[in-house]
């Protein structure tokens, strides 16, 4: 089994993708969620308003800052407004833009979209009154971090079990261990005005190295994660090694856990069901969703023939 950089041939053996992105509170109910994304051959840049906690895209934009792509693109992506974070997302997306040069690359930036901006709640008053009894966590930090945990789970029901910190058998571990909460209300109590209250920073960077592999990079920094994925991968599609680090988690005494299961992909021989092998591996409720997503954007850059 063979495999290659799908998007196009490395240049000066090294392929880098780039995105960025930044969250404005509007209102009480609304977010502005700005993102831009960029390899060697393009640059393009997407502006939402989003209303919460529905996740709804009430108007979209989208601006081509370089590269050959196709420029109306642009235009129709104003219809992604009306969709919904969550089930179909990229369906619909993919409906809006229509075919053209460069869909794939509108596509990956609006999933970015995506994943940023849901990181900031909007938690409404009656909803933070359910947890008014647990007055002990304004003075104790591990207490703090459980009523956290427990309103992160109420207010986005997905939530529930998606990984290993917020799978249902976690609850126990609160009592067990030393956990600390990685985030404060900046992110849950957004006030009308304030500027970046969320921001991200991720890169993807694929090498050849010398024995005929390559080497896949893909990292990610914002205000509660700085998390780091690298595996090399063969000619074979085999996976000769394979490490994970965070730095910064949102949830210190659990998350770190996941990261111990990137070791696991070691021998691994990639299909073109990459995503349920690696869903298997290091996803689900017993992994880490960012790292799941981290190792799957480094290998949408390959085919798997």
């Amino acid at each position: 089994m063979r495999i290659a950089v799908f998007s196009q041939p490395i240049g000066m053996q090294t392929y880098q993708r780039d995105f960025e992105a930044e969250i404005d509170c509007l209102a009480k109910n609304e977010l502005r969620v700005r993102g831009q994304m960029r390899d060697g051959r393009f640059a393009l840049a997407h502006t939402w308003r989003l209303r919460t906690p529905d996740y709804e895209v009430l108007e979209a934009t989208a601006e081509q800052l370089s590269g050959p792509l196709d420029d109306q693109l642009c235009r129709n992506y104003e219809s992604v407004g009306g969709v919904r974070i969550g089930r179909g997302f990229s369906r619909r997306v993919l409906a809006a833009l229509g075919e053209g040069k460069g869909q794939q690359e509108h596509l990956l930036l609006a999933i970015e979209m995506a994943r940023v901006g849901q990181q900031v709640y909007q938690f409404p008053a009656e909803f933070e009154a359910q947890f008014e009894q647990t007055s002990r966590a304004s003075t104790d930090p591990a207490e703090a971090a459980r009523v956290a945990w427990m309103k992160d789970r109420a207010y986005m029901a997905d939530l529930a079990n998606s990984c290993y910190t917020y799978r249902d058998e976690t609850a126990d571990l609160f009592d067990s261990r030393t956990v600390r909460c990685g985030f404060g209300g900046e992110l849950t109590r957004p006030r009308p005005g304030e500027k970046r209250v969320f921001w991200r920073r991720k890169s993807v960077l694929i090498r050849t190295v010398g024995w005929g592999g390559y080497l896949c990079q893909s990292k990610m920094e914002d205000n509660i994660h700085d998390i780091r994925v690298e595996f090399e991968i063969g000619s074979d599609a085999v996976i000769r090694q394979a490490s994970s680090r965070g730095l910064r988690l949102p949830y210190h005494g659990l998350c770190e856990d996941a990261q111990l299961r990137s070791s696991g992909l070691v021998g691994l021989k990639v299909t073109g069901d990459f995503v349920r092998q690696f869903a298997d591996r290091v996803g689900g409720s017993s992994g880490c969703t960012h790292l799941f997503d981290l190792s799957i954007d480094c290998l949408r850059l390959f085919q798997f023939e």
